[in-house]
């Protein structure tokens, strides 16, 4: 990116956005031509396809470093060898990319015209980043997942309904991995005399409110496994209800009787074994897939990721790289406390981070003067109090060490 060496470095460069951003989101690009001794349009100049390249070099670059916690003593996690979240996020881009990164329509709120979709696999118990990709956020979950690599033998695979697909749980199975999906309205399933009937048609002649047995899926293609499921309380099912309502008639749409069926249960397909795994283990199990919401969740209102104060599109671009690496510098100085499920506030964790995100950036250069810094931020994480027990309502780390779970 850099042609002629004069007052702005490549490595000057990206270390004040990443740091900058991370210190203050809304910092101003005065503000970052300041820190380099640059002007305001001097530096704006900067921010263009080349500055965008180079920023995501250094994406792609920083997840092969595999920062880890130590995972924490949990029984259940510890029958797998790791436990991994596949998830996308949607940032939305200015108009004029468009064509290089197609957004999903009118009715998404955040990358209607143009917009990028970033996939990560995330191992949970670790904190690792196991793999990152980005793709045009009018590309598919399913689309985007077939670049992964392979998961290891023995790890269980969690993944939110856009991900659903017969031959990936198929491959995962083959790959001596284990999984638990949730499963779409228009499943279909094979009944005793082989014949086809919808899965929420059979749902609603249950009159039981718990589920647990094997059961064939599919019409053209077949899926052999096991299906839990649990009737919900009435409250709660209108209550999804009312959700659904809401973000279909944001599509022009309303739900079909599927749909409606299926807030009604809580229904979950795996192929653990019904021997070694409970159904309120199963259950239980598939909330840590929460876990990768909530770590977006934090990007994006603590670091500010998708949210930029200005509108040319290689300047949003760069930013939103730029952030983004500010979000892996701010988690992985969580993770010299402890991993993402223990009882200890990701969140906090993350905000302390941030306090010392101009100490880091001052100390990049000096490997003493860095391990200082480094050292000081581990201390006031390890003086962070765990946080407080629900009784009502135990969270999923609570779940995991022990808590009994309710419907």
């Amino acid at each position: 990116m850099i042609q002629r060496r004069r007052t702005i470095t490549g490595a000057g460069f990206v270390q004040t956005l990443v740091f900058g951003w991370l210190d203050d989101p809304k910092a101003t690009i005065d503000d970052l031509g300041d820190e380099l001794g640059v002007s305001k349009q001097g530096l704006d100049q900067r921010l263009d396809d080349r500055a965008a390249d180079c920023l995501w070099r250094v994406v792609t670059t920083a997840t092969q470093q595999l920062f880890a916690a130590r995972p924490e003593t949990i029984s259940l996690l510890r029958r797998f060898s790791s436990v991994v979240i596949d998830d996308c996020t949607s940032l939305g881009l200015p108009a004029d990319l468009a064509q290089q990164f197609p957004g999903c329509g009118g009715s998404h709120p955040e990358a209607g015209q143009a917009g990028f979709k970033l996939l990560v696999r995330f191992e949970v118990t670790t904190g690792q980043f196991q793999a990152m990709e980005r793709g045009a956020a009018r590309d598919s979950e399913r689309t985007l997942v077939q670049r992964l690599p392979a998961v290891s033998p023995g790890t269980l695979h969690l993944a939110d309904l856009g991900f659903f697909d017969y031959d990936e749980l198929a491959k995962i199975t083959q790959q001596g991995g284990s999984w638990i999906s949730r499963v779409p309205a228009m499943l279909d399933k094979e009944t005793d005399d082989g014949t086809i009937e919808g899965l929420t048609d059979w749902l609603k002649r249950q009159r039981i409110d718990r589920i647990d047995q094997p059961i064939r899926l599919g019409m053209r293609k077949h899926l052999d496994c096991r299906l839990v499921a649990v009737r919900l309380p009435r409250k709660i099912a209108q209550q999804r209800l009312r959700e659904l309502k809401k973000n279909m008639k944001k599509k022009g749409r309303t739900p079909s009787d599927r749909q409606r069926v299926l807030c009604q249960w809580l229904v979950l397909i795996t192929d653990l074994a019904v021997d070694r795994f409970s159904l309120e283990e199963i259950f239980i199990l598939y909330r840590v897939r929460w876990q990768i919401e909530l770590l977006f969740k934090r990007w994006k209102s603590l670091a500010g990721l998708g949210h930029s104060r200005g509108h040319r599109a290689y300047r949003v671009l760069c930013e939103t790289y730029a952030k983004l690496l500010g979000c892996l510098v701010q988690h992985w100085g969580t993770l010299l406390r402890s991993g993402p499920l223990s009882r200890i506030s990701a969140y906090q964790r993350a905000k302390q981070v941030r306090r010392f995100a101009t100490q880091i950036a001052t100390a990049l250069d000096d490997p003493v003067a860095l391990l200082r810094v480094v050292g000081r931020l581990a201390a006031r994480l390890w003086r962070m109090p765990a946080q407080a027990k629900s009784r009502r309502r135990p969270s999923t780390r609570q779940l995991l060490f022990g808590a009994r779970l309710t419907t």
